[in-house]
């Protein structure tokens, strides 16, 4: 049950690249022609590329090959082989094996070398990976290559999400198109999804490595749904520029801020399509000593369990939020605390205060959306975090998810 998604705008088309989609079946052979679950992205020319990826220390066997490939390939990516249905992670040694048997068919049907493509795989943890399906529907995806079809490569991508995401941007004549999924594990560093980037932008991989890892920093680092980082989360940014003979981009910043608002796009619609979200909460922090202070704090009354449920009851439990400050980690000093509803001053100063009522807090946590503002009186810094409510629909989604 999305909240509040948007309609989404039509994607642009990025000069140089190409998806395509197969239906293979990956989670069940039953689904074999009843829903896309392969996505290949190609490029037609080489492409400088960065990623960014789970911070779990169970890795599937696609983090380490990808981080791999771009520590060795950067200057030179192709392609982005992707199957949702399943993870290819937990399952031990064929693990790696298989995510290398899924590149060389990705590979031997769009004529690439192997060390061009990046692999990401999605889906139920622990199960043992059908490559052969996935290899019989190679040939399917290529055929469907067409610089339209980011949309259906979003749908392809898909798990638990009741709908696809995607956006695009301009950076002045240059075009941004990602797509990305995510719904339920949900929590940063990275927070666990995929997304897929291109751009036909003019910068190397030097130039995008640092970048993206900023950007993930103020998007999809900057959300919450559970508390659990995925063994998959992979962030991909792949451009196209250099390879079409672009002269080189050196004032990166608007490029960069038309990639912060796309990621932040995605980022929220990922919250908003949360597993059994009703409620669309920002939390923002401000007066903290340090950036990383005011990030900690917003994360630690995202994923508080009584905060979220309370958010889910409508309930405007304060108290929650001051426990989930305080649990933080961080030096505060409660004297200095304020906190609001979106215009509804609850705490002042470490004090309550006297025009709070009790209805009013209610009212705010009533609404499907509404911001949380906290500040802790102790310096300049801030950030905010994007978050949703637990409901008994989560744990429905959850405790089915295999059956």
């Amino acid at each position: 049950m999305a909240v509040n998604a948007p309609h989404l705008s039509p994607t642009l088309p990025v000069p140089g690249f190409r998806a395509g989609t197969a239906s293979c079946g990956v989670k069940s052979p039953e689904l074999k022609g009843k829903r896309q679950d392969v996505s290949l992205i190609v490029a037609d020319v080489p492409c400088h590329a960065a990623g960014v990826f789970t911070q779990n220390r169970f890795r599937a066997a696609c983090v380490k090959l990808g981080e791999a490939t771009l520590h060795a390939n950067a200057h030179n990516i192709r392609a982005i082989i992707a199957n949702s249905g399943n993870a290819n992670a937990g399952t031990g040694k064929l693990e790696k094996q298989w995510s290398e048997d899924m590149i060389s068919s990705a590979a031997a049907a769009v004529g690439l070398d192997t060390d061009k493509i990046l692999s990401a795989s999605t889906g139920v943890i622990g199960t043992p990976f059908p490559i052969d399906r996935i290899r019989s529907g190679m040939d399917e995806a290529v055929k469907a290559l067409n610089e339209n079809h980011w949309e259906t490569a979003a749908d392809a991508i898909r798990t638990t999400d009741t709908f696809a995401k995607w956006s695009s941007k301009k950076a002045g004549d240059y075009t941004i198109t990602g797509i990305a999924k995510g719904s339920g594990m949900i929590h940063p560093n990275m927070a666990t999804m995929l997304g897929f980037i291109v751009t036909d932008a003019p910068l190397s991989a030097e130039q995008l490595q640092p970048m993206l890892q900023r950007v993930a920093d103020r998007s999809f680092n900057c959300i919450s749904v559970d508390g659990d980082s995925s063994t998959n989360d992979t962030l991909y940014l792949l451009s196209s520029g250099i390879g079409l003979g672009h002269p080189p981009m050196d004032d990166t910043s608007e490029f960069e801020q038309a990639l912060t608002e796309l990621c932040i796009e995605l980022a929220q619609l990922i919250v908003r399509d949360g597993e059994g979200v009703s409620k669309f909460v920002t939390i923002e922090v401000t007066g903290a000593a340090s950036k990383a202070d005011a990030r900690t704090v917003g994360r630690s009354i995202a994923v508080s369990p009584l905060v979220k449920t309370a958010f889910a009851g409508s309930d405007a439990n304060w108290g929650r939020i001051l426990s989930a400050i305080g649990n933080a980690g961080i030096e505060i000093d409660t004297d200095k605390i304020s906190l609001k509803a979106d215009n509804v001053i609850i705490l002042e100063s470490g004090n309550l205060h006297p025009e709070y009522r009790d209805g009013d807090g209610m009212a705010v946590f009533a609404e499907d959306e509404f911001s949380l503002h906290v500040d802790l009186g102790l310096g300049n810094e801030s950030a905010t975090v994007w978050t949703g409510d637990l409901t008994h629909e989560y744990i429905t989604i959850n405790a089915e998810y295999r059956t």
